[in-house]
């Protein structure tokens, strides 16, 4: 029993010299130093932060840290040799998150980083791939758009000031939700171009109103119809159905036709596709509007993409050729 004593008080004055229970149990800032390699002065920083209480203090002012200091010490300098800000560790180590909910957060900010980063590069790109005279108008064009996600809400906005104010909300939802593309997720030089374009056509002086109800008559039929069309569509995009597409194609002239009070008649269809040719001239805002929306959300949609963002893109360029006989994507005017 006596050699036990013995062990007991060499190991509380190895402790630090602070006497008792409490010298057998903490360590000091050199110890911590030494086991982690990190220097003194940076432990000294997360102390004085909060990352890494101290227990105690000796009488000559020197910290003393608990035993799972030394673990806690290991667990902020491998996050931090990951690169995770101090901000993000802060509340793991108050307890206020796990581990795990800090990785899922740090992926988050990561995946938004790369996003950024990818979205800048490809606004380089088409800054530094193009002839010298349009530099200036890229520039000026891309510089408008700041943030993607900020110029989509712009986007939002135009359509919500564009479309006519009887629109049920629902309706109009489900237009504007149609009719404005999501800045590209994986974008090329030429996605963001075409995002800038149609941004800078959406906040431009000679922006203009779709029809308004004096103009259409039965103005939410019209849009729902139009709506109903292009579902088909865009059914007959994914599928290559023939028949779906001729459905398509008869349902968008009856939505037109009756409208102006027509039936679909041969000569309706041919007045339609002298109206939509000349919807082609080169100073067409329909026609700019949505020749760069198909540029961004490109002119086969996927299965999932039937009511995503921009989702009317696609289906109306292709009723518009088959009643045009033009390609939205040519420059006709």
């Amino acid at each position: 029993m006596t050699g036990g004593t013995q062990g007991g008080n060499t190991g509380a004055t190895q402790g630090g010299n602070t006497g008792g229970t409490q010298g057998e149990s903490t360590m000091g800032i050199g110890e911590l130093a030494g086991r982690t390699g990190l220097p003194v002065k940076t432990i000294r920083y997360y102390s004085d932060i909060g990352l890494l209480p101290e227990s105690a203090r000796t009488p000559g002012g020197h910290r003393r840290y608990a035993a799972d200091a030394l673990p806690r010490l290991r667990l902020i300098q491998r996050l931090r040799a990951l690169g995770t800000p101090i901000a993000a560790i802060a509340p793991v180590m108050a307890g206020e998150r796990s581990l795990p909910e800090l990785v899922v957060r740090e992926l988050d900010a990561v995946q938004e980083q790369l996003r950024e980063a990818t979205w800048r590069r490809e606004v380089l790109r088409a800054l530094d791939d193009c002839p010298a005279p349009e530099r200036p108008r890229r520039l000026t064009l891309l510089a408008g758009v700041g943030s993607p996600d900020d110029a989509h809400d712009r986007l939002v906005r135009y359509w919500r000031w564009a479309l006519p104010a009887g629109l049920p909300r629902r309706l109009a939802q489900a237009v504007i939700d149609g009719a404005v593309p999501a800045p590209p997720a994986d974008p090329t030089a030429a996605t963001v171009l075409a995002h800038a374009e149609l941004h800078a056509l959406a906040t431009a002086d000679d922006r203009r109103r779709q029809p308004q109800p004096h103009q259409v008559g039965d103005v939410a039929s019209f849009y729902a119809g139009l709506l109903d069309a292009c579902a088909l569509a865009g059914e007959a995009l994914v599928s290559g159905c023939p028949e779906r597409r001729a459905e398509a194609l008869g349902h968008f002239v009856r939505t037109y036709a009756r409208v102006d009070g027509h039936d679909d008649t041969p000569a309706f269809r041919a007045h339609l596709r002298a109206l939509f040719r000349r919807g082609t001239r080169a100073g067409s805002f329909s026609l700019r509007y949505w020749r760069q929306a198909l540029a961004v959300t490109g002119g086969t949609p996927s299965p999932s993409a039937a009511s995503g963002q921009g989702h009317l893109a696609a289906p109306l360029a292709a009723l518009h050729q088959q009643v045009s006989g033009l390609s939205l994507t040519a420059n006709t005017g």
